[in-house]
């Protein structure tokens, strides 16, 4: 079911996937995504979870602000959308995939007594100023591209070069929830790109070993290695880093699968987080 559900300051996009008088588990998407990044996940989690999906603050339908894109805010807005849904009064689990594991990251970090599992999704446990030293580099790596002139079969073809081999049919209007389609001679992603640069900028601050030290929840860490390479030194380093900083944390490698782990080996994914949760 999906409903927008005021939290106060905002009003948030929710699909409501069901489970009854379970524990509540959020899942939270990434950067210029939606929460169809869960589409092929979501179901299976409601035999064990009641399974909330969002679009975050100026992502998708939910309400675009023009400022409040710290980690501070964003995870302010998660606890007002427990409040608003009634399962404030229960630990959550949060999974978050790419930008939304940094999110999920700094909420089990700082509401520990909020928090009974977090599981990071292809994100959270690098530092991004690691490979862009100043804020100068990353603000020209980060710009979103404008899309300017794209048509509707230009969109198509779009979404087929950013999945690759990973395409299939029914992935093509999940990625097409990025963007709004209301006018086809002016197709733009959903997230404009002043509030996308505060992400980009947030997220180039954040240092995850600040944070590791203060999860006291149980922590799964799920990484992508992409076709034809195997898990460079440096991210098992950073594995490592984790798994010496938290006390309670599994890292698991999924080989030739894309950042987008939800949307390409949903299967494969769902058998992890079952093994986890």
């Amino acid at each position: 079911m999906d409903r927008l559900v005021d939290i106060g300051s905002l009003t948030l996009h929710v699909r409501d996937w069901g489970g009854g008088d379970a524990p509540p588990l959020f899942l939270v998407h990434g950067l210029a995504s939606t929460h169809r990044m869960f589409d092929l996940i979501a179901e299976p989690l409601t035999r064990r979870y009641h399974v909330f999906a969002y679009d975050q603050r100026g992502h998708g339908l939910s309400d675009k602000p023009d400022d409040g894109y710290d980690f501070e805010t964003i995870a302010g807005d998660l606890d007002r959308l427990a409040e608003a849904l009634g399962v404030a009064d229960r630990p959550l689990v949060v999974i978050g995939h790419s930008w939304g594991a940094y999110t999920a990251l700094y909420y089990a970090a700082t509401r520990p007594e909020r928090t009974a599992k977090t599981v990071l999704i292809d994100g959270g446990l690098w530092p991004v100023h690691d490979s862009l030293p100043t804020w100068a580099e990353a603000e020209v790596a980060m710009t979103p591209p404008t899309y300017r002139g794209i048509t509707v079969d230009g969109l198509k073809v779009l979404i087929r070069n950013w999945l690759g081999d990973a395409f299939r049919p029914e992935l093509e209007p999940l990625a097409e929830s990025v963007f709004d389609l209301s006018d086809p001679n002016d197709i733009h992603a959903r997230l404009s790109p002043s509030n996308h640069m505060q992400i980009a900028r947030a997220l180039w601050a954040f240092t995850p070993t600040d944070y590791f030290p203060q999860v006291r929840c149980p922590l799964l860490v799920v990484n992508a290695v992409p076709a034809s390479h195997t898990s460079d030194a440096q991210m098992q380093e950073y594995a490592r880093q984790a798994e010496s900083l938290a006390p309670d944390v599994r890292v698991v490698w999924m080989p030739d699968t894309i950042h987008d782990i939800p949307w390409h080996r949903p299967r494969e994914l769902v058998d992890v987080l079952d093994g986890f949760l």
